[in-house]
């Protein structure tokens, strides 16, 4: 199940849950204030590749 990071618009407390894709927006209250007026705030996230570390290293061409 994916993370989801939430705000509430009473208190502004910022919280994440995890929720499956088609209940994400439903049902929310605030852990800090009880308040079911929350919004899903917007979410950066990081990945993290294997290989060369993110360099893209072209192939070597089979020409002469």
């Amino acid at each position: 199940m994916p993370m989801y990071e939430y705000e509430c618009q009473e208190c502004g407390d910022k919280f994440e849950l995890r929720r499956g894709f088609s209940d994400s927006d439903e049902d929310i209250k605030c852990p800090k204030c009880g308040i079911q007026n929350v919004k899903r705030a917007m979410s950066l996230f990081a990945s993290s590749g294997g290989g060369s570390g993110g360099v893209c290293i072209p192939a070597p061409s089979g020409g002469g």
